[in-house]
């Protein structure tokens, strides 16, 4: 149903009206107010330039939400310092009692972690799903979940499983995605979208006609800094001792295309380690040989990013790991090499940068042309310190400087409340210089700059679009890009720009695909119950040690109803007599060599009636442990003879999750075999009694049945309740309490057993 067109309006002074938002505090914007009404229609993603009120939606959406009474509204953001920044700005905004707002952090004792004691709840995405894990937060209550900085949902992050369970457990789920730049390709879109349940995509650029009014023009600069003849025979030297380490390695090793960057050269040490005989000579020394590439490869961004300092301080470090006892002796081969000796002292004889020069004299410029606040982003730390040191010397400029909490050697890191402090002065003007690192670009609530100036360059579009977002808000504003010319610094700068513009064409196509149907069949519908009972789902409880397992976030792609629990004994429990132990060729492996794997295999078979044993990875003769083939086979062997285990193999988490959830498919659905946890330690109490046997009720776990038992006292009371007695208990629905009944009332019949 579209969300009426009247929930937000302006009064004369041009602030938004609303029950749940304080007169005067948020202007009204035409964009902000338009993609607000579309996410309150379903799961959205909104992607806006950094600067443009991003959290602004999400107040109007939570505001929204809260008034319609539809539940507990959560905003969870990657770090502390971001939620506590958005836990003021709602709290200084809504119109309701603060006693409802809850701030939950590390240091929120858990007494106060009540979930149903607030209508809005802040907290990282770690800390929310270790509560969701605990059974302290109950998603069938929520009305909304804010996912800020929502790029960062790929992997293993906690943003996946909450979402996934979210919508696998609320009945009108409803999802809010933030970011500035969700990635450069419609892959790394669409892989967003799933992971985070949206069907939906709000963007806007600052060139959007209802976007144009509320922003300042923003003038690029490229300033090229050539290389001085020194330094281009360096890079020469430099280069020639890669390619020559990657040429010596595919003699060895033929691979379909020669690496050239780290990540490409990651990707054949790899394979290599994938072989089965790793202990041939020639595969050893091609190892050696990439590793060195890698480690000069590494080196050589230092040189083309910052200059030749950071360049000799990388090789320095090689050459004090190599004097220590046990070093590998390729690295010695590094320094002794004729073109790095030749390198290292043409660098020596390079006394000034170039771009650090040009960095004052542009610094120099602004400040005499009027300009107030200045921001500077380097990649790293060490040259952002020396950044700091060089611009301070310089008269009317007034440096600080921004960085992480992770302390480098000879440079401490910042704590949040030291990073709070650094920004606080640099709004207030008491700074008019702020060199910042990484920690800059996201999220953090920078005030706007008059200039922005890109020290050194990367490749990600992410990162390109979080930098500039920081000028231009409230006035016009400059952005400088320095690189050095012809060197990985130029690449990256293209690589960027690049990534942007195809970023925008493709959220273009994907909104206009979504536009065009109405009834999307888009793959995401497999999240979401679209009227579907959830008796109809397969359902698979998962050990909670396995939560952040990507096993998982597969399963709920596929639509399983997934159920966290402290299983004694296997991962992935299916039915009554199927449980799933899974192991990595790694794990398995070394479960052989200190004898894990029997005793959970015994564990396994004497509690299930077909234990399972999942193997997932290309190659089980391959490990990184040295163990035996023959004792691999041997293992195996005994698996399958002494304890009767089913044997399966996968090559990746995507593998394991279909296998997983066919099995369960077939049981539940075809063979109607009920859920059920097996292979409990026995009751030793009469209270752990009482628990097991409830447990053993349909879509009951040991959760549910503490619960029952603390509202009905004892077991006999839970029997002979009704289905609407049964709903009176927290996570007792109509179709629990259908079951519940049905399981206990039903005439026994033995033809049905299997």
């Amino acid at each position: 149903m579209a969300a009426p067109q009247s929930i937000f309006n302006t009064d004369p002074e041009g602030f938004i009206t609303h029950p749940l938002i304080k007169n005067g505090k948020v202007r009204a914007r035409s964009y902000q107010t338009n993609i607000s009404l579309a996410a309150l229609k379903g799961n959205t993603l909104v992607v806006l330039p950094t600067g443009l009120g991003k959290t602004v939606i999400a107040l109007l959406v939570a505001a929204e939400r809260l008034r319609t009474g539809k539940g507990v509204c959560v905003v969870l953001a990657p770090t502390k310092p971001l939620v506590e920044q958005h836990y003021n700005f709602f709290k200084d905004c809504l119109n309701i009692d603060t006693g409802l707002i809850a701030l939950w952090t590390g240091e929120t004792p858990v007494a106060k972690r009540v979930f149903t004691d607030y209508r809005l709840v802040f907290a990282t995405p770690q800390l929310f799903r270790n509560e969701i894990l605990k059974g302290n937060v109950q998603l069938s209550h929520v009305g909304l979940i804010v996912f800020d900085e929502a790029h960062r949902a790929k992997g293993n992050y906690a943003y996946i499983t909450i979402a996934q369970r979210y919508v696998s457990e609320c009945s009108s789920p409803l999802i809010l995605g933030l970011t500035a730049s969700p990635g450069s390709c419609r892959e790394d879109i669409e892989e967003l979208m799933r992971n985070l349940a949206i069907k939906n995509l709000e963007f806007r650029t600052r060139d959007d006609r209802d976007v144009a009014p509320y922003v300042k023009r923003v003038e690029y600069h490229l300033i090229p800094v050539p290389l001085s003849p020194l330094v281009k025979e360096a890079r020469s030297l430099i280069q020639s001792f890669i390619n020559d380490q990657i040429n010596q390695a595919l003699k060895a090793f033929p691979w379909e295309k020669k690496p050239s960057s780290f990540t490409e050269i990651t990707e054949m040490v790899n394979a290599i380690k994938s072989r089965p005989f790793l202990d041939k000579p020639e595969l050893v020394e091609a190892l050696k040989n990439l590793a060195r590439a890698r480690y000069l490869i590494t080196a050589l961004e230092r040189l083309d990013l910052l200059g030749p300092k950071y360049f000799l301080q990388f090789i320095s470090r090689i050459v004090e790991r190599t004097r220590k006892p046990g070093a590998p002796k390729y690295l010695s081969q590094i320094i002794a090499d004729k073109r790095i000796l030749d390198a290292v002292e043409l660098l020596r004889l390079q006394k000034d940068n170039a771009k650090l020069s040009k960095l004052l004299e542009l610094a120099k410029k602004e400040l005499e042309s009027g300009v107030r606040r200045i921001i500077v982003f380097a990649s790293y730390r060490a040259a952002s310190k020396d950044i700091e040191k060089e611009l301070s010397s310089v008269e009317g400029l007034k440096v600080t400087r921004l960085v992480g909490q992770a302390s480098k050697i000879g440079d401490k890191g910042q704590s949040q409340k030291e990073q709070d402090e650094v920004l606080s002065r640099f709004k207030s003007g008491e700074f008019n210089v702020l060199v910042a690192t990484q920690v800059g670009e996201e999220g953090l609530d920078i005030s706007s700059s008059d200039t922005v100036v890109f020290y050194d360059n990367t490749p990600s579009g992410i990162r390109f679009v979080q930098r500039v977002g920081r000028t231009g808000r409230n006035a016009p504003g400059k952005v400088y890009i320095l690189y050095f010319q012809d060197t990985r610094d130029e690449q990256y700068l293209w690589i960027a720009r690049r990534r942007e513009r195809r970023m925008l064409e493709e959220m273009r196509m994907i909104q206009s695909r979504n536009e065009s149907k109405k009834e999307s069949n888009y793959a995401l519908t497999r999240f979401i119950p679209h009227g579907e009972a959830f008796e109809d789902k397969v359902s698979i409880i998962v050990d909670n040690r396995e939560s952040a397992c990507p096993v998982v976030n597969e399963l709920a792609r596929l639509g399983a109803r997934i159920t966290f629990s402290q299983l004694e004994v296997g991962d992935y429990v299916l039915s009554e007599r199927i449980c799933v132990e899974r192991k990595t060729v790694n794990d398995f492996t070394s479960s052989i060599i200190d004898s894990r794997l029997f005793q959970q295999a015994k564990l396994l078979s004497d509690s299930y009636e077909i234990p399972v044993l999942l193997i997932e990875g290309r190659d089980v003769y391959a490990p990184l442990s040295n163990i035996r083939p023959s004792a691999i086979r041997g293992a195996i062997a005994a698996l399958i003879t002494g304890y009767k285990i089913v044997l399966i193999w996968s090559r990746d988490a995507r593998e394991s999750a279909e296998l997983i959830y066919a099995i369960a498919l077939r049981e539940q659905k075809e063979l109607k075999k009920h859920l059920q946890v097996r292979g409990e330690k026995k009751p030793e109490t009469v209270a752990d009694q009482q628990v097991f046997l409830l447990s053993g009720l349909p879509l009951v776990e040991r959760t549910t049945a503490i619960k029952l038992l603390k509202y009905f006292k004892t077991p006999l009371r839970v029997f002979n309740a009704s289905e609407q007695d049964l709903q009176q208990v927290e996570g007792i629905g109509d179709i629990k309490a259908r079951r519940i009944r049905e399981v206990l009332t039903k005439e026994f019949n033995e033809e049905d057993l299997t």
